[in-house]
């Protein structure tokens, strides 16, 4: 997500304090529609502030809710972040992918002031996304990377420091890096398309 956002459009400032059960529900094309300009106007950096991208998020959360989305399978992808607060782009993330039907789940990781994480995966997932919008995150991200590094896991990566600091991409060079929040959408088709590949 980029660090700052300068300007607003008024789609966005007349949800702030919007009742949405006043509002008609919106379809799902026209949902998915609203979803991918706000992706872009978020991705632009001088669109939306934080309390327009909030209004925006808690729009598409009401109107998902009822938009009759068929899942394509019942595994969740786990979204997963170094924090106990839920950061803006998990949010968007789990909308972008449900809206596509895909399965998602928040999962925050913790770290002990041991330094063991309260997270293990097993062989259930094939694909973990992180989203890093802070840098303290790194090293905690760095070691979980370390703990987890002998399962067979294909690491979807993003997150403000990647946008500001693109050279800190370097040191993770197993994890895979999307130019944009939509192209994780290929990735996970491509990796699970791989994967069916693999059975058959």
């Amino acid at each position: 997500m980029p660090a700052m956002c300068k300007n607003s459009l008024p789609i966005y400032s007349n949800l702030l304090e919007a009742d949405y059960a006043q509002i008609p529900p919106l379809s799902l094309d026209e949902l998915r529609s609203f979803i991918y300009e706000t992706i872009e106007n978020w991705e632009k950096g001088n669109c939306l502030t934080a309390a327009d991208l909030t209004a925006a998020l808690n729009y598409m959360k009401y109107n998902i809710t009822s938009a009759g989305i068929k899942y394509l399978s019942n595994q969740e992808i786990p979204i997963c972040y170094f924090s106990k607060v839920v950061p803006k782009s998990a949010d968007m993330l789990q909308i972008l992918l449900a809206i596509e039907g895909i399965k998602s789940c928040h999962m925050p990781i913790t770290q002990t002031p041991a330094g063991s994480f309260d997270r293990e995966f097993d062989d259930t997932y094939k694909i973990l996304i992180f989203t890093i919008p802070q840098y303290n995150h790194l090293h905690s991200f760095k070691e979980f990377l370390r703990i987890i590094q002998t399962k067979k896991l294909n690491i979807l990566v993003g997150g403000n420091v990647f946008y500001l600091k693109p050279s800190l991409k370097l040191n993770f060079s197993n994890c895979v890096f999307p130019d944009s929040i939509k192209d994780i959408l290929l990735l996970i088709n491509k990796i699970n398309s791989s994967a069916s590949e693999v059975k058959v």
